[in-house]
């Protein structure tokens, strides 16, 4: 049975933020990706509101959210998460942020850490972004700034967030995703971008971090090589990686079912072996 969903508009930062609400008992909260919404988390958000409450919000400049009118960081994205929690009235939640999400999923640990029941981290880094990256990231922030989302945008992204065998076999899930990108403004594309390129690392920093954490990357990641899960791994005091041999950037949505077992043990406290 799908459980039904509550919306809610919060205030954060003089945005308004959606947010989807299903479910009930421990809170997990869901933090999607650059350049996706809430949408991409709905096979992994029904499978844990059987149990949980599970909260999954539009980041900013993403889906049904406002876009800002000036560039914003990675934190900023950690501090609307914490404005979350609070006018929800959830005092603390087992968070999962998946690319962009988990790197404002690990700022949020450094600085919310108090939050905590339990950290997922998912086909992302806690390092700052190498510079070749930057150059190419802000290269094309400036060429959407310039002369707005060009037409292959979201079929190239696919091809970089997704594994071939996923592509052929789920077209329909990968259309979704392309729509998400294509119906973004070119202010909102370029925003995310310079958020990401502009990070500072928390590699160090994720020492402090002393809750259940899981680390989760595909083995096929073209965006966040896997062995930046590695270096998370290494620096995390009770952290577990789990490698998807095959699997592409989106593990939320080419490995749904896996991805809310892990999710539901660690909100459990428990954490797998490492594999």
């Amino acid at each position: 049975m799908t459980l039904p969903v509550t919306e809610h508009w919060i205030q954060a930062s003089g945005l308004e933020l959606y947010v989807e609400d299903r479910g009930e008992g421990p809170a997990i909260l869901l933090a999607h990706g650059m350049w996706c919404d809430a949408g991409m988390f709905d096979r992994v958000a029904t499978d844990l509101a059987r149990d949980h409450r599970v909260l999954v919000p539009d980041l900013r400049a993403h889906g049904r959210s406002t876009v800002p009118d000036r560039p914003w960081r990675i934190a900023d994205v950690a501090d609307d998460l914490a404005a979350l929690l609070d006018q929800l009235e959830v005092p603390r939640v087992t968070l999962l942020g998946f690319s962009m999400g988990g790197m404002a999923a690990a700022d949020f640990a450094v600085r919310f850490r108090q939050r905590l029941s339990g950290l997922a981290l998912v086909g992302t880094s806690a390092a700052a972004e190498e510079l070749v990256r930057v150059a190419e990231i802000r290269a094309l922030a400036r060429l959407i700034k310039l002369t707005g989302p060009p037409r292959f945008l979201a079929h190239e992204a696919a091809r970089a967030t997704f594994s071939p065998a996923f592509r052929k076999r789920s077209t329909t899930q990968v259309a979704r995703w392309q729509n998400v990108v294509r119906a973004m403004s070119g202010p909102a594309l370029a925003q995310a971008l310079w958020a990401v390129a502009s990070r500072p690392s928390l590699l160090e920093r994720l020492a402090e971090v002393r809750v259940p954490t899981l680390v989760v990357a595909g083995g096929a990641d073209r965006v966040m090589k896997p062995r930046w899960s590695t270096a998370m791994h290494r620096h995390l005091p009770r952290s577990r990686l789990v490698l998807y041999p095959g699997t592409g950037h989106a593990v939320p949505i080419e490995r749904p079912a896996e991805l809310a077992a892990l999710v539901r043990g660690l909100a459990a406290g428990s954490l797998p072996a490492d594999g």
